[in-house]
């Protein structure tokens, strides 16, 4: 379990840099640290980290258990594998997660940020895109490693 975990440390650091780095690759803005910390925080700064904590605490133990106990089981590219999960987040993300941030997100309730919406489409055609390239490079990592 623990070289599960360690690949998941690897796979969300990658997906994390994708992330911060999509504005220079042509995509919007893509902070899912801030998104979740100001869930719980009014303050941005305090709300990065704890979304960050957050982040990284489903990107290394939560995704990477799951994958251990559904999918590594399997027969046939541990890759493979990795980006069916890969491809399971990103539907479960931007088929239910991010429209639900329209509706909870106290950032979103007062216009602060704008609601994601159902696929991310609100932010723009290639935000579904990006959130589907760092997924699948997320699940790729993770059964690689």
């Amino acid at each position: 379990m623990k070289k599960l975990f360690f690949a998941g440390f690897v796979a969300t650091a990658a997906m994390t840099a994708l992330m911060y780095a999509a504005p220079m690759m042509g995509m919007p803005k893509m902070d899912i640290a801030t998104m979740l910390g100001t869930i719980f925080l009014a303050s941005p700064g305090p709300a990065l980290w704890l979304g960050m904590m957050i982040h990284l605490m489903m990107g290394t133990v939560l995704f990477p258990a799951i994958y251990g106990f559904a999918l590594q089981p399997g027969s046939g590219s541990g890759t493979g594998r990795g980006v069916l999960l890969g491809l399971i987040l990103w539907a479960a993300a931007n088929l239910m997660v991010m429209p639900m941030m329209g509706a909870i997100h106290p950032m979103v309730k007062s216009g602060m940020m704008p609601a994601p919406g159902f696929l991310m489409l609100n932010l723009g055609v290639m935000a579904p895109v990006g959130s589907l390239i760092g997924h699948l490079v997320y699940g790729a990592l993770l059964g690689k490693l």
